[in-house]
């Protein structure tokens, strides 16, 4: 699921503004500031450029990080995403996947007022596994519509009985509303005809093969192809098959 996903992430075109460093500079203060409020693991990642830069609160020594600044030359924490149980991993993949095909369906404006919270088991330098929230927020995109700086929050979860995290959930802050959960994030994606086209073009057929197959005209099969590249945000057949079976379809 993570190649699918950064796949589409860094295959967009990244056109700018004559000065994103602004943009940058303003949002690496953002991402320490929030290592510093709130003691969390911050992590900025500059899609265009490939690199992250990495603000360790306190929480970093509980799963036996470095307190430093650290820049990577990668969009993946992975000193930190190797801690995370393999099982929550690829729901944090998946729930993600979801999280971009959603946000190249509505304004840029409106992007920010969305984020992904997840709940992850993440091992501590004791061994354990401690309950640690991760939310996802696209803090900038560049003037074509390109998804480019992404902020990732690691908070240790309060252990009480009446702080409870959702296990993953997209989130519009404006208004409070759940727009998908870890459950239900791909179910009715595509409808019933488009998931047996689907299912016929895996298996190799051709328009024409499952029109007949399923009584449909060859226009209509066309049709349900392009919805489902659409839904999918692919763009061919190939792709369209790799994403279903990697999210579940």
């Amino acid at each position: 699921m993570r190649k699918t996903l950064n796949t589409k992430l860094l295959a967009q075109h990244f056109e700018f503004n004559p000065m994103p460093h602004l943009m940058l500079d303003n949002a690496k203060s953002i991402a320490r500031m929030y290592s510093i409020m709130e003691n969390c693991i911050s992590v900025l990642s500059d899609l265009r450029t490939r690199k992250s830069y990495i603000y360790n609160g306190a929480v970093a020594n509980l799963l036996g990080l470095s307190a430093d600044q650290t820049e990577i030359t990668s969009i993946w924490e992975d000193e930190l995403l190797n801690k995370v149980h393999p099982e929550d991993l690829e729901k944090k993949y998946r729930l993600e996947f979801d999280f971009f095909q959603l946000l190249n369906t509505i304004d840029v404006a409106d992007r920010t007022d969305y984020q992904v919270i997840t709940k992850l088991r993440i091992k501590k330098k004791d061994g354990k596994y401690a309950f640690v929230q991760h939310r996802l927020i696209y803090v900038a995109s560049s003037e074509d519509g390109s998804i480019w700086l992404a902020l990732c929050l690691y908070n240790l979860i309060f252990d009480h009985p009446e702080f409870e995290i959702p296990q993953g959930v997209i989130l519009n802050n404006r208004t409070g509303k759940i727009i998908k959960d870890n459950e239900n994030r791909f179910g009715t994606l595509l409808s019933l005809r488009e998931k047996e086209v689907l299912q016929l073009i895996k298996h190799g057929r051709r328009s024409k093969e499952i029109a007949d197959k399923l009584s449909l005209s060859i226009n209509t099969v066309n049709r349900h192809r392009q919805n489902i590249f659409r839904k999918l945000n692919v763009t061919n057949a190939m792709e369209a098959c790799k994403v279903a079976e990697n999210t579940g379809l």
